[in-house]
């Protein structure tokens, strides 16, 4: 499925995601050449060493805090639904004043269309983006309505047309209309984090303040916990195998990332990030044939998953060998669905952990 519009390159690239809001979310992409092997560097004992991470546990440990104390925090400082007029600070740190729960909303993203829709009633929903009709993209297609002005690319014409209370913009989206509908006197709020787990539960909490929809927007976040705490409580204590997510693009995933995030809260660990990898880089195949997982995840195509199995250049591989080669979808859902993507993980790395 090309989610972005293409495929396989190990050039340096720079290409835009049309589907705001999906894995790359629609920033454009800076991507180095691929990282060969020679360049990767190299584990404690060599390639053949012992597959440890340094202070992996620690970081497991410190997600773990660092997610239950986030919605402690949300919750204790999160407004009363009633506590209009209110200010709320954005992602870049611009204050917007609201006299009261806006009516007119506009989301010019899918990742906030899909938080959105989640929390609040759509007809106070003005505009979505066009993604959020579609069904291979969006979870929240059963709630577009036909008033709603569907965006395919941000304009002050469009905005002005539907005369919103406020607008919800990426950090990404052109920055000339932005500043123009800023100086319009148009009220957009900013969303300037999408890389993790904790960015997109920070994003539910944020869209409830701006609606004035805490208890549902808490809810979200109180489901995606309890959901995440059955899992915990069966990976607990188990081996962590090595895990590499790589996409048909070439991508891998290092820290600082959703994906990364996920492996860990699946009881799993992310080689890449155990060489040194941050964000989203393009690897070569004799880079993957050195990092050695033990899984590999494809967040986008089942097919891919299958071609990296029939690959005999890829034949040495753990993950190949043993067939370990997975599609997993949802590791892209920048929202409370990212625990969809935790449950598939966990169930396939420690399979015997579900089945009592």
């Amino acid at each position: 499925m090309e989610l972005c519009g293409g495929r396989l390159s190990l050039q340096p690239a720079f290409s835009t995601c049309p589907c705001v809001g999906r894995f790359f979310c629609g920033r454009p992409r800076f991507g180095p050449p691929p990282v060969p092997a020679a360049a990767l560097p190299r584990r404690s004992g060599g390639v053949g060493g012992p597959k440890k991470s340094l202070g992996r546990r620690s970081v497991v440990q410190r997600l773990h805090l660092s997610l239950v104390l986030l919605v402690a925090l949300l919750a204790l400082s999160a407004p009363a639904a009633d506590a209009f007029p209110r200010t709320v600070v954005d992602g870049i740190g611009q204050e917007i004043y609201l006299e009261a729960p806006p009516q007119r909303i506009l989301s010019v993203g899918l990742a906030m269309d899909n938080i959105l829709l989640s929390v609040t009633d759509p007809e106070r929903v003005v505009g979505v983006s066009a993604w959020a009709a579609d069904p291979a993209s969006s979870y929240v297609v059963d709630k577009v309505r036909p008033h709603m002005t569907l965006v395919q690319q941000l304009s002050a014409e469009q905005v002005l047309a539907v005369a919103p209370d406020i607008v919800l913009v990426a950090v990404w989206n052109e920055p000339d209309v932005v500043h123009q509908l800023r100086d319009l006197g148009v009220k957009l709020y900013t969303f300037a984090a999408f890389d993790t787990v904790q960015d997109a539960l920070d994003n539910i909490a944020r869209v409830g303040e701006i609606t004035g929809d805490e208890e549902a927007a808490q809810a979200l976040i109180d489901e995606f916990f309890r959901r995440y705490g059955q899992i915990a409580f069966r990976i607990a204590g188990r081996e962590r195998p090595g895990v590499l997510v790589w996409d048909d693009w070439g991508t891998t995933v290092g820290t600082d990332t959703s994906a990364h995030d996920i492996i860990l809260l699946a009881g799993g660990r992310n080689v890449a990030a155990e060489r040194g990898i941050s964000g989203w880089h393009m690897i070569d195949a004799e880079a993957v044939i050195q990092m050695n997982p033990d899984y590999i995840i494809t967040p986008y195509d089942p097919a891919f998953a299958e071609r990296i199995k029939n690959d005999p250049v890829l034949a040495s591989v753990t993950a190949v060998r043993h067939g370990h080669v997975y599609y997993v979808p949802h590791m892209d859902a920048l929202n409370h669905h990212f625990v969809e993507a935790i449950d598939i993980l966990a169930r396939i790395l420690h399979p015997e952990a579900f089945d009592r």
